[in-house]
């Protein structure tokens, strides 16, 4: 009966382990630019992406809000999360009605 209940418990324990949501512990921290705002996605207090400018449109241009910079850095995390490729598109930028 106590082997029993240990082998249970061994194999709950396995299976919640294995269930365990992975946590990337990403944090987005916007920065000031000369002309707007830009991001930084960091891992563990690391930079894993830096991006000054609007990604996907040409030229140099920073965000014109943290809001803005904010939408699309939340976008990467969500990509990364779901490993994606944290690339931007313009009709992703469009579509979040971000300023460029």
């Amino acid at each position: 009966m106590i082997k029993n209940f240990l082998r249970l418990f061994f194999l709950l324990g396995i299976f919640l382990v294995s269930c365990e949501k992975k946590n990337n512990s990403l944090e987005i921290k916007i920065t000031k630019q000369n002309s707007g705002y830009g991001y930084q996605i960091l891992k563990k207090q690391k930079i894993i992406i830096n991006q000054p400018f609007v990604p996907a449109i040409q030229g140099n241009k920073s965000f014109k809000t943290k809001t803005d910079a904010r939408k699309t850095a939340d976008l990467v995390v969500s990509k990364i999360d779901k490993y994606s490729l944290p690339k931007i598109s313009i009709h992703e930028l469009d579509s979040m009605n971000i300023e460029y």
